[in-house]
């Protein structure tokens, strides 16, 4: 259940009938996560840029009940449950019994719109095969990107129900980022999850709240206008939300059809670096990059805003999109002196 596949779906999902850029597989698929009922085992391996993390999968999927998603990471002795019914999902530790509950008021299909097909269409290329998979009838979907900065997208469609059984992501240059496959696949009656749910023991906490919100919300929660962020050729706005968890984090998600884009921005002058990110010198100011294997994070401060940018794109492009977007000149002492007091008072 990853963010870039959800707005893939969501993005056919939206799309014209006589759209013939998306293959029917995909359009199949989409019908697959509202209509078809199925339970198996997957394996997901995913290169985090130092190793690969493998997770083994206890899938049981229904529409009309609750989707359960059991994680069992490979050399580890404990995993996670998590549950998901509509907007509303439970992860919890079935060893100790407890969980967060969190609530997505606004989904992906509550801001795509017609032109999100428009999107996919113009920076990928679809191509499509017969294929195989655990036996089963399948359509190979690979899309491939326009420009060289987005990843790859390989998916085994099954004919039958448009479940998909293999999902494969390519980093640019072609090094496999994360694969997704069902070792064993049965399908189930519709409902047959419909009266199950989160146990009744967990001892469950409040996630942080995440809501929508319009340009003026957000320059009011932040106390100034909204800094615009240049994003990457091919990406387009999906929505904008509001969080509070730690101060109030604005969140603004792009999409190219595909990939994911996440650009974060807080009040703040003084850059905060994450661990093993490393510096890189823009025209402005020094802006830190870390590589996450698919994925790319870049953090840098500018105009009294502490942005991050988090997106499934190489990082000379996100470097790129922060030096036209504008970086602050290394601060000074002073400014450094500042910070540590507001951070103190804040502290009280």
């Amino acid at each position: 259940m990853r963010p870039a596949w959800a707005l893939l779906v969501a993005a056919v999902a939206a799309a014209p009938p006589q759209a013939a850029a998306v293959p029917p597989a995909l359009q199949r698929a989409v019908l697959a996560s509202r209509e078809v009922a199925y339970a198996g085992e997957q394996i997901v391996a995913t290169w985090t840029g130092r190793a690969v993390r493998t997770v083994l999968v206890r899938v049981e999927h229904d529409p009309d009940g609750w989707t359960r998603l059991e994680y069992r990471p490979v050399g580890a002795p404990l995993g996670w449950v998590v549950l998901q019914k509509g907007r509303e999902q439970v992860r919890y530790d079935p060893a100790r019994r407890t969980g967060v509950r969190t609530a997505a008021p606004v989904g992906p299909d509550d801001e795509l719109g017609d032109g999100h097909l428009t999107w996919l269409a113009e920076n990928y290329r679809a191509e499509t095969r017969p294929a195989t998979w655990l036996g089963r009838p399948a359509t190979e979907v690979r899309l491939r990107p326009v420009r060289g900065d987005r990843p790859e997208r390989r998916m085994v469609v099954d004919d039958r129900t448009g479940v998909v059984l293999r999902s494969e992501r390519l980093a640019p240059g072609g090094l496999l980022g994360e694969l997704t496959a069902f070792v064993s696949f049965d399908l189930r009656p519709r409902g047959w999850r419909a009266g199950a749910g989160p146990p009744a023991d967990l001892r469950l906490t409040a996630g942080p709240a995440v809501r929508a919100v319009t340009p003026e919300d957000a320059a009011r929660a932040l106390g100034g206008p909204v800094l615009a962020v240049s994003v990457p050729d091919g990406f387009y706005l999906v929505g904008t939300y509001l969080s509070d968890a730690s101060g109030p984090v604005l969140q603004a998600v792009y999409s190219d059809g595909v990939a994911t884009l996440v650009v974060y921005q807080r009040a703040g002058r003084i850059a905060r670096p994450p661990r093993d990110s490393r510096p890189v010198r823009t025209a402005g100011g020094v802006v830190w990059v870390q590589s996450l294997g698919l994925r790319t994070l870049v953090h840098w401060a500018h105009g009294g805003r502490l942005l991050t940018a988090v997106g499934e794109i190489s990082p000379s492009a996100l470097v790129a999109a922060a030096g036209r977007s504008g970086v602050a000149a290394a601060p000074r002492l002073w400014d450094h002196l500042l910070a540590w007091l507001a951070d103190l008072v804040r502290g009280l």
